[in-house]
């Protein structure tokens, strides 16, 4: 637990570490709470391949919104391969932090935040298993000053895999997606797959976080 966690608990000199840790786990779902609940609408872009321009349309669906007036926040979560800050021109930018917490870097009136930001080299590979995974997408949430938001966009990785599952369980109920494909029978074949991912999140027939 950390010791801001501690400073003012009359039991923090007689919990054991795991009594700590638990606390330390329920203040940072706190935090998360705490941060989604400012945020009005949360959609995913998915798609089942990539290359089918699901990056592409995820930062149109943001800038159209934020054209609309609307305050809106992108979240790059395709950890492997973040093309947001590409196709913004932010490839240099890294985020400010203020009182212990990352600002989004802003664009067109958007509010942005990518793992792209945080690594040293653009070429640099993130050799990460999924509990890392989940921790910096939790992070991302938690660890970021997005404020009010009406719309909170986040582009995924394709397919269904670590980083969708852990977003849409941190989001929760009422976090809807745009599933983006091309004709071809092989992209269809797979975007079937985040169909029935989109289903099975909304029955919650997953594990919880």
């Amino acid at each position: 637990m950390s010791d801001n966690a501690c400073n003012g608990c009359d039991k923090s000199s007689s919990c054991s570490d795991a009594d700590k840790k638990q606390c330390d786990q329920q203040q940072q779902e706190e935090q998360i709470q705490a941060c989604l609940a400012k945020i009005k609408h949360k959609i995913l872009v998915m798609s089942g391949k990539g290359g089918v321009g699901k990056s592409t349309t995820a930062v149109n669906l943001a800038l159209s919104l934020a054209q609309q007036g609307a305050k809106v926040g992108l979240l790059d979560i395709d950890l492997h391969g973040p093309s947001v800050p590409t196709l913004l021109g932010l490839e240099l930018q890294r985020p400010a932090v203020e009182n212990d917490l990352m600002l989004p870097v802003p664009k067109h009136d958007i509010k942005v935040m990518s793992i792209g930001f945080l690594i040293q080299e653009q070429d640099d590979a993130l050799i990460w298993r999924g509990p890392m995974k989940a921790g910096v997408i939790q992070q991302f949430i938690r660890d970021v000053n997005w404020g009010e938001l009406d719309y909170l966009v986040v582009d995924c990785p394709p397919g269904t895999g670590d980083e969708p599952l852990s977003i849409a369980q941190l989001l929760g109920e009422g976090t809807g997606a745009v599933l983006v494909t091309t004709p071809q029978k092989v992209a269809l074949v797979d975007v079937r797959k985040s169909v029935s991912f989109c289903r099975r999140a909304a029955d919650a027939k997953w594990p919880q976080r």
